[in-house]
């Protein structure tokens, strides 16, 4: 196939060119589905190779060579609102394979991914409403296919990735399927792996699932922890299941670790009025603060979900989350992330959720 012609648009996006995320059952996406929704194939139907290079693969990277992201867009993608990485400029690309890919106009790309998100076990120790309905553990035919996924990810990714992230659905302390693939991260099945980014909501992350995991400890450098609440009362029901109490103790413990920590916070009604206290949560630890829009995964009707939508320019309470939103713009350590577009000047950036349009229409 012959070289994709480059426009000389000073900005691209390297996230089809080097990142995988796959799913429950086994669809896999060059970007996080909430801002590019369509997926690229699927993992349990076809090799990686046939997917990675695939019509739909291809087609997207075309998008981004040429300049016109007709694909993405800035609305969804905070990245893409404001111009941060993985969107950069062109001519700021890490030198690597995926900036030669780039400069060369390549569509397929003669490398596997170089990025894994990992995202095809829901099994998790909470049931926060955010995104789910109830507590889960796979069984039966669910967890052969998690099982399926980590041979096939084993088999066909192992010797192209360099960094996984582990886990943007379920827990990867509570998974099976992900303590199995933990267990086995390394450099005899991993020649290439030189970073682990665990996302966990931190109820089973202490000293002792950690020392149980030794091989690890010289991978993991980034990990974020889901919170959602700057206070017990609000933790208990954004956060179902989970001790407010142990997680502060297991804070407590990782911030002893040389690792570059995170807490994120989903924001809605209920919460919104604890970011300032949820910032100086994370300072206290030493840890950066991120925020991000609530989104609806189904597990919200459309009159709840509007209810709880705070960051909608229609809520009741918008005018109030908003001021507040300026105020966290000086704090040190804090990533508004898709909140950003929405402050006086900034590029608009809805929440990947189709109810967003009918908002303003909508009593609360």
């Amino acid at each position: 196939m012959p070289p994709t012609p480059v426009r000389p648009n000073p900005l691209v996006c390297t996230s089809p060119f080097e990142w995988c995320e796959i799913h429950p059952g086994g669809q896999v996406f060059l970007c996080c589905p909430a801002w590019l929704r369509a997926p690229v194939g699927n993992l349990l139907a076809e090799p990686l190779e046939r997917v990675w290079n695939g019509p739909a693969a291809v087609e997207i990277r075309k998008t981004i060579l040429n300049g016109s992201f007709h694909r993405c867009s800035p609305r969804r993608c905070p990245r893409l609102a404001t111009s941060s990485a993985p969107v950069r400029p062109r001519d700021a690309l890490v030198p690597g394979e995926c900036a030669e890919a780039i400069h060369r106009g390549l569509s397929v790309l003669p490398f596997g991914p170089a990025k894994l998100n990992l995202c095809y076990d829901r099994s998790c120790n909470l049931a926060c409403p955010s995104c789910r309905e109830d507590f889960h553990s796979a069984s039966g035919e669910e967890r052969s296919r998690a099982e399926a996924l980590t041979r096939r990810i084993i088999a066909e990714a192992s010797h192209s990735v360099r960094e996984i992230t582990l886990s943007g659905y379920g827990d990867p302390f509570a998974s099976p399927a992900y303590r199995d693939l933990l267990a086995q991260l390394g450099p005899r099945l991993f020649p290439r792996l030189q970073e682990i980014r665990l996302h966990t909501n931190g109820q089973l992350w202490n000293r002792r699932t950690w020392e149980s995991l030794p091989q690890l400890h010289p991978l993991v450098r980034r990990a974020e922890v889901s919170v959602d609440a700057a206070t017990p009362s609000t933790y208990a029901r954004n956060r179902r299941g989970g001790d407010f109490s142990r997680l502060l103790d297991n804070l407590e413990f990782l911030r002893s670790l040389p690792i570059d920590l995170k807490l994120s916070f989903v924001v809605q009604r209920n919460n919104f009025r604890e970011m300032p206290l949820f910032v100086a949560l994370a300072q206290g630890l030493g840890c950066r603060a991120y925020f991000s829009r609530l989104v609806n995964w189904g597990t919200f009707s459309r009159g709840e979900y509007l209810r709880r939508a705070v960051h909608l320019p229609g809520h009741p309470e918008h005018g109030e989350f908003l001021a507040g939103l300026v105020k966290l713009t000086a704090a040190p350590g804090v990533d508004l992330g898709n909140l950003a577009g929405l402050l006086p000047g900034g590029a608009r950036c809805e929440a990947a959720d189709p109810e967003i349009a009918k908002s303003n229409k909508t009593t609360l």
